[in-house]
């Protein structure tokens, strides 16, 4: 019987790289909730007024393993009301397959139209339409690429972190899924907005 064996640097190797992942991972989740706690707690009046209704932002997003995906999705916010946002994103995604023994690369573009209404200062809905243009294979194995339709809704959680700076965390549901969709439910984001 053969058995397996993992040299004993191999091992402190491998634990000493989840550590650091561990490490980054709870850095960025203070960053983005940790320390807004002692900073604003909601968007205020002088936020959204006349002239200061416009935000830029965005999301960055990562996901490595079998499926590597590297997200840059930049957006802009207009608050029509208070409460209620407008806005239109881009998007660029790396797309990594190695799912079926050889490795897939593709890229992936699009845009997207969106609205947001805060029920609460730190809780809003959210409902967009995404369209990206990503590589599908046909019934005979090859590929071509398509356009493909999303509509998303769902919710997120917003938190201030310095004046007309917020963070903010989604959770999005999409509504037309597909086998070509580049999504599975749920679909998490994290993303900032600054006022200009």
């Amino acid at each position: 019987m053969d058995h397996f064996y993992l040299p004993k640097t191999k091992i402190l190797k491998l634990f000493s790289m989840i550590n650091h992942q561990i490490k980054k991972l709870i850095f960025v989740l203070s960053v983005v909730f940790l320390l807004p706690v002692c900073s604003y707690a909601q968007m205020d009046d002088s936020s959204v007024k006349a002239g200061n209704r416009l935000f830029v932002g965005g999301n960055l997003g990562v996901q490595f393993g079998t499926v590597t995906i590297i997200d840059i999705s930049p957006n802009a916010h207009y608050y029509l009301t208070k409460k209620m946002a407008v806005g239109f994103g881009l998007t660029y995604q790396y797309y990594q397959d190695s799912r079926w023994g050889s490795k897939k690369t593709s890229n992936i573009y699009g845009g997207r139209f969106f609205t947001s209404y805060s029920l609460i200062p730190q809780v809003f809905a959210h409902a967009e339409y995404e369209l990206l243009n990503i590589e599908v294979m046909d019934e005979l194995g090859n590929y071509a690429r398509k356009n493909v339709a999303s509509a998303l809704v769902g919710g997120g959680y917003r938190q201030a972190i310095g004046p007309r700076m917020y963070s903010e965390i989604m959770i999005l549901w999409n509504l037309t899924e597909s086998v070509d969709s580049p999504y599975t439910n749920p679909i998490y984001r994290i993303g900032f907005i600054i006022g200009l």
